[in-house]
């Protein structure tokens, strides 16, 4: 779903339940890949995970770390967190924020729109 209300800004919301085929578990960096095509087309995801209860490390890390810091004019956001996938996605966050300052030394660069 796209929202073109504001000009100039792209939003997509990507439910991502829909990325689990058969009731599988999202956990591997194989399955962020293809959810995260084309995110890069929009300046802000909005990522609803209403209906997954878990995550797994390598998926999240795949989303909220390798993406973000490949793609850091796309914004990403999510709602309707379990507290599961709310753990995995800080720990993915925290990883970023690790790497952001072994590039840059202490001081971490501001992220775009925020």
């Amino acid at each position: 779903m796209v929202d073109n209300d504001l000009p100039g800004d792209t939003r997509l919301v990507v439910l991502v339940r829909l990325a689990q085929h058969d009731g599988e578990k999202l956990v591997s960096r194989s399955q962020a890949r293809p959810l995260c095509a084309r995110f890069e087309r929009f300046h802000h995801v909005v990522l609803d995970f209403e209906g997954v209860t878990e995550i797994g490390q390598a998926f999240a890390d795949e989303v909220f770390r390798v993406f973000a810091a490949a793609h850091p004019a796309t914004e990403l956001s999510s709602v309707n967190v379990a507290p599961a996938v709310g753990q995995m996605i800080a720990r993915a966050l925290g990883r970023r924020a690790e790497d952001e300052r072994a590039a840059y030394g202490t001081a971490v660069p501001p992220h775009p729109g925020g």
